[in-house]
């Protein structure tokens, strides 16, 4: 089965759309432990336990390597470990790693993600073109491409390239790839979603930059006009994921009881999936 076709029948199965970032901050995470690695483990692991307890989880779960690496080598294991145990409750793993070099080494890239980290999929930058990104096509695996992403520099390249990237990711699609389009201008969502449309193609979209009712983080794209912006483009299957980092993971803060961030977390998941 494909990356894409899997996808879709997780979204209809845990029937949400939500992509939960496992982007670890230590100053962040209040919980107790005696290294910041098993701190990492226990907040992430707490939360999972959390998800599981009231049967309701994020479709798919995204961990930003970058996160992991700073902190120490032995992170880098515990990024393994919790992509294993969230890919054992369901949930498929996308390493946010955005990668992209040369085809050797983004063969060795591709090896890393998929075969030691064991993701499900990767996010890929199309910057050096196609020897770059064909490493990472495995039809059981995805390959996110960033397209339009949501950060304020992302105007100083992309608004200008944007279609020619989208007509590329089309080009490579083997029922396995997708692009990463930020959520926070509408009308430029829409327009990319229906220019692929128009193609009679629709491929999933990674959707960063999702706020959540109540909770601070995220970067003001509302749920529900992110779903109204890609049905107006005419995309219609269940293939979107809709990204909160922060705004999951640290949603305590809203209430000012870190004890209680697993819950919180939960919580907030519970009002992104209802605003949507």
């Amino acid at each position: 089965m494909s990356f894409t076709a899997s996808l879709e029948s997780r979204i209809e199965a845990c029937k949400n759309p939500v992509c939960f970032g496992l982007d670890p901050v230590l100053s962040l995470i209040p919980a107790e432990a005696s290294t910041p690695e098993d701190k990492i483990r226990k907040f992430y692991f707490d939360i999972l336990e959390e998800f599981l307890k009231r049967n309701i989880t994020p479709a798919v779960v995204k961990p930003n390597s970058a996160y992991y690496e700073c902190v120490s080598i032995e992170a880098m294991q515990v990024l393994a470990e919790i992509i294993a145990t969230y890919r054992k409750e369901g949930m498929p793993a996308i390493l946010d790693a955005k990668r992209g070099d040369i085809g050797k080494s983004s063969e060795a890239y591709s090896k890393a993600a998929f075969d030691i980290y064991n993701a499900n999929a990767i996010t890929v930058s199309p910057w050096m073109g196609s020897d770059s990104v064909k490493p990472f096509l495995r039809e059981t695996h995805g390959v996110y491409v960033l397209l339009r992403t949501s950060n304020a520099g992302a105007a100083d390249f992309q608004d200008f390239i944007w279609q020619h990237v989208a007509q590329k990711i089309l080009e490579w699609d083997n029922g396995s790839v997708g692009a990463v389009v930020g959520a926070t201008n509408m009308h430029e969502l829409s327009e990319i979603a229906n220019f692929i449309s128009k193609q009679k193609r629709e491929i999933p979209f990674l959707i960063p930059g999702v706020s959540i009712p109540g909770v601070p983080g995220g970067q003001g794209g509302d749920a529900k006009a992110v779903m109204k912006a890609l049905g107006e483009g005419g995309f219609k299957r269940n293939i979107h994921v809709l990204n909160s980092s922060s705004g999951l993971s640290y949603a305590w803060q809203a209430s000012g009881k870190p004890s209680n961030y697993a819950i919180a977390c939960v919580d907030a998941f519970e009002r992104l999936v209802e605003s949507i």
